[in-house]
């Protein structure tokens, strides 16, 4: 929340059409209620739904630097640890439906933090944030639903964007993907091994293929890997073997892009539950020209990971057995909790 906040203030927007006039609150900041709403105001503990734009004026020019529309709708609880002192103030006077509008000067944001701010925004301009209260729940139960309910509808558009994302850095890495394709195709038929390119250009060998449909953008996976580099072999990290101190299970949700290196990605899409393979991934699609110092990955080194697919269930089941586990947790918590709350009796 605070790194929200942080933001607002150094990048966000305003409506046009806002009629009331800017009033002033603490360091540095002016703000407008725009009153759409009715109601009941934000009370603490609420949690509030909220739709988000930010933008930069200069100059009659406007840049959008953030609109929450284009993805989903931000859920927060409305608590003082988590707002800032004014920015307390100011929600605690809005309702459901209402327009909150901050403003700040750039002259006065440079003297604050002259470091933090992009290097296009220039005196003489303001940077707007734009808050629309979509909705106030009183409950946590309440909140998670609605968020649950928002975030399916925007995975798809945020799964768009992030494969626009991948796309760019595909292009932008072409020439060294290609390179990269030649080098480990040569090694493949040097020591016969067959193997499928992936259609980012990954090579799999499967060993075993496991039953069942193919992994998809919908399941979250658990893989046991061990991984070495192409060209020494030399074995640089494993969640089987002790030595590496992290012998468990990874879990991947493949709707997430991001969290794993691409070539994990364009490799698991070609295997199902139970299979065993082995990925044979390019440089850019690993750890890149910036290659892995820590891990002992050099810059541009092509990788081995030798893959098990532990398990395949969908995101729904996945968030079961992972509610399930915490409410295990917690009452066995509770449980501890009452035994030594109870009072011991001599003999």
């Amino acid at each position: 929340m605070k790194q929200f906040f942080y933001l607002s203030a150094i990048c966000l927007v305003a409506l046009a059409s806002c009629k009331p006039d800017y009033k002033k609150a603490d360091q540095g900041i002016e703000y407008k209620i725009v009153a759409d709403g009715s109601g009941n105001k934000v009370a603490y503990g609420n949690y509030i739904q909220m739709q988000i734009r930010q933008m930069y004026k200069n100059n009659n020019k406007d840049t959008t630097m953030v609109d929450s529309r284009d993805l989903m709708p931000r859920i927060e609880s409305f608590d003082s640890l988590a707002y800032p002192a004014p920015y307390f103030k100011i929600f605690a006077e809005a309702r459901k439906g209402d327009s909150i509008v901050l403003r700040m000067s750039t002259d006065s944001l440079m003297k604050t933090s002259p470091q933090g701010l992009p290097p296009f925004i220039q005196k003489g301009g303001y940077l707007y944030t734009t808050i629309k209260v979509v909705n106030i729940f009183t409950t946590k139960e309440m909140a998670d639903s609605a968020n649950a309910a928002e975030m399916k509808i925007a995975k798809p558009k945020i799964y768009k964007k992030q494969l626009e994302e991948v796309q760019k850095q595909l292009d932008a890495n072409k020439s060294q993907i290609e390179i990269d394709g030649k080098t480990i195709a040569d090694y493949l038929a040097k020591n016969n091994i067959t193997a499928t390119k992936g259609a980012w250009g990954t090579y799999v060998s499967i060993q075993e293929p496991g039953t069942g449909d193919n992994i998809d953008k919908n399941t979250v996976v658990t893989v046991n890997y061990t991984g070495r580099t192409l060209d020494s072999g030399k074995v640089f990290d494993s969640n089987v073997d002790p030595k590496f101190k992290h012998v468990q299970p990874y879990q991947i949700n493949m709707g997430q892009l991001g969290g794993i290196i691409l070539g994990w990605i364009d490799g698991l899409f070609q295997l199902k539950k139970g299979a065993k393979a082995t990925f044979y991934i390019p440089s850019s699609l690993a750890y890149g020209k910036g290659g892995n110092p820590q891990g002992g990955i050099n810059p541009n080194a092509n990788l081995v990971f030798d893959i098990n697919i532990v398990d395949v269930v969908s995101e729904e089941e996945f968030a079961k057995q992972t509610a399930e586990i915490r409410n295990n947790l917690e009452q066995m918590k509770k449980e501890a909790g009452d035994s030594l709350s109870k009072p011991v009796h001599a003999n």
